[in-house]
């Protein structure tokens, strides 16, 4: 009386795996998501990329660089809803056999008998199993200059997902635009919270701000002269002299070949600022007064950053940047 059940019963226990599919958002990209606990960083790659670029055998993470195989790449979401499909696969699978038994019940009955018993199926309604729609696409989106794999995400990411380089050029332009951000948190801190605190706040960030500049342009400046070949001392693209004069030896052209005198005037105010943040605690000597040319402040001084200091500096080190990024390429 339950031979179709039995048997689906016996089919669906030896079901090794179902195929879900996955649907690409509206721009053509997949949703993954990194499967070290730590981190759960979510990201896109384009289908046609997944397909053809990322190998199956190792994937990386854009923000910590976690590697593992492809097939370990779903989503939080993804893996939700994919029990459910599966489930609705197998909720339909049984009231089919159960209906199935039922009519063939009906069938076997006997008109003419003394006792006959039937199966009557009720209720039991099938699933609709749909495939796992794909999250909106993300805001930012950018191409691996070593491999061609697109992806996109929304924050940080550093690394390439199909072969885990890191791009020096966007890196450097990701990190600018992260210390903008910063730097134009000021209004919505005074909002939020108390007067002290957010000065406090501000002045904290705005510091840091021209010390992440500094590092964004030797960290893009090491890699270019890297590639290139050559080894540069430690610490030599923090010094505007020592890095235009490292530049000017390798490709003809040092910083005052790419900026007016103006903005080399500004850039040497501003890396000295850095240096006495990082190293004197912004307090002004006659060193910083020598070197920087800057007038504005008197010996004992503490340092005071602006908003619009960080973003012309952000500016300057990104035109110096994407130039050298140009003038450099072997």
């Amino acid at each position: 009386m339950f031979d179709n059940l039995q048997r689906e019963l016996r089919r669906l226990a030896e079901t090794k795996e179902i195929s879900v599919p996955l649907e690409s958002d509206a721009e053509g990209y997949v949703d993954k998501e990194c499967p070290a606990k730590e981190c759960l960083f979510q990201f896109k790659i384009h289908a046609e990329d997944w397909k053809n670029i990322v190998r199956d055998e190792e994937v990386f993470c854009p923000s910590c660089r976690h590697a593992a195989p492809a097939e370990s790449w779903f989503t939080t979401a993804q893996l939700e809803a994919a029990k459910q499909y599966a489930l609705g696969i197998f909720t339909n699978a049984l009231n089919g056999a159960m209906r199935a038994d039922a009519a063939a019940s009906k069938q076997r009955r006997n008109p003419n008998a003394f006792l006959s018993i039937t199966l009557d199926a009720k209720g039991g309604r099938d699933a609709v199993p749909v495939p796992v729609a794909a999250a909106e696409p993300m805001r930012l989106r950018t191409k691996c200059e070593s491999c061609g794999c697109r992806y996109s995400y929304v924050g940080a990411a550093y690394f390439c997902p199909s072969c885990g380089k890191n791009s020096a050029t966007h890196t450097f332009a990701q990190t600018l635009n992260t210390i903008r951000t910063a730097a134009r948190l000021g209004a919505t801190l005074r909002e939020t919270l108390g007067p002290d605190e957010a000065e406090v706040m501000i002045r904290s960030l705005l510091e840091k701000a021209m010390q992440d500049t500094v590092m964004s342009f030797q960290r893009l400046a090491e890699q270019l002269y890297d590639q290139r070949g050559n080894t540069a001392r430690r610490n030599a693209f923090q010094n505007l002299e020592a890095g235009s004069a490292l530049w000017e030896a390798e490709i003809g052209a040092g910083y005052a070949h790419i900026l007016d005198a103006a903005a080399i005037n500004s850039l040497g105010i501003y890396f000295q600022q850095r240096h006495f943040l990082a190293h004197q605690q912004g307090i002004v000597d006659t060193d910083y007064v020598i070197r920087s040319t800057d007038t504005t402040y008197a010996v004992g001084q503490r340092l005071v950053i602006r908003e619009t200091a960080v973003l012309e500096f952000a500016d300057l080190v990104e035109k110096l940047g994407f130039e050298l990024i140009a003038r450099s390429k072997p």
